[in-house]
């Protein structure tokens, strides 16, 4: 992938209710625990369908409903259609039609949820991104705590409700999608938790930039496209914190603008916290795991050391370098477990996509294009 061009952002809102995507009974199970599988960088967990499977679908809290199936899916398991629905991608206009789908049956961890009803069409449209089956939304886990453990890579579903908010590691939210106060900078602003969000750790509206200071001048790292737009997205460094609660992001790589006038916190600023949500009460508790994260950041970035064409990525000391052809070995500095900045210029762009059995390596150049290697075998 050379150009951003190819890279797509298309957010879609449920206009019905969530009565009409869960319906019917649900059989009770006091807690399951199965594993996270991260798609760069969504969680995703294995789900059966009508008893068929495993397929893999991610986990999306800024999705409402039950969730989405793979056009590819409602093919291949001959599921059948009950009616159309009507969306809009996140900035409430330019609606659409989609297929809406009958399930009979998806588990997911052992829970059984019956008689779903899910929207349908290709998710599979960007070459950035895994290949997924579907995402299960938000609402379908209205009745159960959900635990989403980015650092031990565990998703917990279970009976129960969280303590009062205390405006530290227990906060309450609004609306339907998780909306938490977000310091940025001197400034305040609404933000939703949405881990269905791949484009980075925080995603601000172009109202809030014009009251922020970088460390570096911010660049162009491609072009998103709603239903019917096209946009630049910008990345930049903040000078400065970013709170959530009692914990602190200091000096983030902050990405713009926003498709609303609300913030977004991505999966990529969530990688060391343990996630959970209390829907009836409106409460998300934060854990920060520091030392599960560290424990598994050796193997995670010791699999990106090789050869990609005319650069060369070392692993020493636990931290990844790059060495271009004849030039010097530069610090690489995360921004989450597959994307990267350099140490002496913040403005750099480094990530590391799997596709099947390799690892490509993708940096953005002055011009603003992505230039992509595979690694080389030994």
């Amino acid at each position: 992938m050379n150009k951003m061009k190819s890279l797509f952002i298309t957010v879609i809102t449920l206009s019905l209710s969530p009565s009409l995507f869960i319906a019917g009974a649900q059989s009770a199970y006091p807690a399951v625990e199965t594993a996270m599988v991260m798609k760069d960088p969504m969680p995703a967990v294995e789900v059966m369908i009508n008893g068929k499977g495993p397929f893999l679908f991610a986990i999306d809290t800024g999705a409402s409903g039950a969730g989405r199936i793979d056009s590819s899916l409602v093919e291949k398991l001959s599921l059948p259609q009950t009616g159309e629905i009507q969306g809009s991608d996140g900035s409430g206009a330019n609606a659409t039609s989609m297929k809406l789908i009958q399930v009979d049956s998806l588990s997911v961890g052992g829970l059984e949820l019956r008689n779903l009803q899910m929207p349908s069409r290709n998710y599979n449209t960007s070459p950035r991104l895994p290949h997924i089956d579907g995402i299960l939304g938000f609402d379908l886990f209205a009745d159960y705590l959900l635990t989403l453990d980015y650092a031990a890579k565990r998703v917990r579903i279970e009976k129960g409700q969280l303590a009062e908010a205390n405006g530290s590691d227990i906060l309450n939210y609004e609306n339907r999608v998780p909306t938490v106060e977000l310091h940025v900078g001197e400034s305040k602003v609404k933000a939703h938790i949405d881990t269905g969000n791949a484009i980075g750790a925080f995603v601000v509206p172009q109202s809030l930039v014009e009251k922020l200071s970088f460390s570096s001048e911010p660049v162009v790292v491609g072009k998103a496209r709603t239903l019917s737009s096209e946009i630049e997205i910008k990345q930049g460094r903040l000078k400065g914190v970013i709170r959530l609660g009692r914990f602190q992001f200091p000096e983030p790589v902050v990405t713009y603008p926003a498709i609303s006038q609300n913030a977004n916190i991505g999966s990529n600023a969530l990688q060391n916290f343990a996630l959970t949500f209390d829907q009836k009460n409106h409460r998300v508790r934060l854990a920060r795991r520091e030392s599960a994260q560290s424990s598994v950041a050796g193997s995670e970035l010791q699999q990106y050391a090789g050869r990609y064409k005319e650069r060369t990525i070392f692993f020493e000391g636990g931290s990844l370098f790059l060495q271009r052809q004849g030039g010097p070995k530069l610090k690489l500095v995360p921004v989450s477990e597959s994307e990267f900045t350099l140490e002496e210029v913040s403005a750099a762009r480094i990530r590391f996509v799997k596709k099947d059995d390799t690892i490509e390596l993708h940096v953005l150049n002055r011009e603003g294009q992505w230039e992509s290697a595979a690694k080389e075998k030994p």
